[in-house]
């Protein structure tokens, strides 16, 4: 049976993290929308080293590498590597972390949701999220603002 488990992010794995960053499926939902080289990656994970509010894990599925979820003062996100979605690898990740969360102390964590994402959207409702407002940019609705009591 294969089985889900989470590990802390280590520098090894930065090549990685950006190799699902730059996923057309992944890349399309952030609010970057742009490819990002290495050596800005780089910075950014050096960034998130010295922040104390930063969490963040690879998903591993049978022993794989298959995603990657990050908490950074209170805001979720996550991706998968393609391939693996649709196989509940999604919802005991995140079951997993929501757990590591509580471990650490946290109480609520807070998301959102491209407003065209109606799939990822329905996948957070059903992993326990819910909608507390929308989201704006450039005067234009942007998204759904989510938040997950833990």
């Amino acid at each position: 049976m294969e089985k889900v488990s989470l590990r802390h992010v280590t520098r090894d794995d930065w090549r990685f993290i950006l190799s699902l960053r730059n996923q057309n499926s992944v890349r399309t939902t952030c609010h970057d929308t742009s490819k990002i080289n290495y050596s800005d990656h780089t910075l950014y994970m050096e960034s998130l080293e010295k922040n104390s509010n930063a969490y963040h894990w690879i998903v591993t599925f049978d022993k794989m590498d298959v995603g990657y979820i990050k908490i950074i003062d209170l805001e979720f996100g996550s991706s998968i590597k393609d391939g693996y979605q649709g196989m509940g690898i999604g919802t005991k990740a995140y079951s997993l972390v929501f757990k590591e969360a509580k471990k650490l102390g946290l109480s609520k964590l807070t998301a959102s949701v491209k407003i065209d994402r109606l799939t990822p959207l329905k996948f957070e409702e059903k992993t326990g999220w819910k909608k507390i407002g929308l989201d704006y940019k450039n005067n234009a609705l942007y998204g759904y603002k989510l938040e997950r009591i833990l």
